[in-house]
């Protein structure tokens, strides 16, 4: 699996982040990076700070 945030491959564990399949059909595009993975390293601004976001919920949740 590729993930939509960074498509970096997927190796561990994956969440499904959407529903669907990619126009081309090349891959599947409904999955990511758990949110507090540390894999997962967005090259676009707005994915980063979703990423960013996500890690920080993640982390509260553990406390």
């Amino acid at each position: 699996m590729i993930c939509v945030d960074c498509d970096r491959a997927i190796l561990g564990p994956a969440v499904r982040a959407g529903v669907g399949e990619s126009m081309s059909g090349a891959r599947l595009d409904g999955y990511a990076h758990p949110p507090e993975s540390e894999e997962c390293q967005p090259k676009e601004h707005s994915k980063q700070a979703l990423r960013k976001a996500l890690r920080a919920q993640a982390a509260a949740g553990r406390r």
